[in-house]
């Protein structure tokens, strides 16, 4: 009894290292199916653009991120009847305009800035987000900051 008890723990342990050495599959995000009505007003917004990836937020929205024809990361998103509900374009913060950079060290030169973009709401004066850090602290605080150069925390 003593060993059919043992084999049979034996032959357990055995299938279940089996079974744990099995590759698994991979699985790949479904390809998002755009809307032709969204395709085309993208379309007429960013000719020239190409290889545009798109996927879907979590608000149902259409967001296309592509490469635009300054050489800048972009990204736009649309609502399910095609109209555009924001544009998200990220800078290097070395490429920020020089009124953001002057704003930036005039109020706040002892923080180093982590991230930078210029978001363009239809309706809304387009402003930048910029992140800056302490760098003793590593807090991290996110300012909008308008196209003039006043700053809003």
């Amino acid at each position: 009894m003593k060993n059919a008890f043992l084999i049979l723990c034996a032959g357990l342990m055995l299938s279940v290292s089996a079974n744990a050495q099995t590759k698994k599959k991979k699985t790949t995000e479904p390809k998002v199916v755009v809307p032709e009505n969204i395709n085309s007003s993208f379309a007429s917004a960013n000719a020239g653009v190409e290889n545009s990836k798109w996927s879907k937020n979590y608000t149902g929205n259409y967001v296309a991120s592509f490469t635009n024809t300054s050489s800048l990361q972009q990204s736009a998103e649309y609502n399910a009847k095609g109209d555009l509900v924001k544009t998200t374009t990220t800078y290097d913060i070395a490429a920020l305009p020089a009124n953001i950079t002057t704003a930036l060290q005039n109020g706040y030169s002892d923080l180093k800035v982590t991230e930078a973009s210029k978001v363009e709401v239809p309706g809304v004066t387009p402003f930048y987000k910029v992140k800056v850090e302490n760098g003793e602290t590593k807090k991290q605080k996110t300012l909008l900051i308008s196209e003039e150069g006043s700053i809003t925390e």
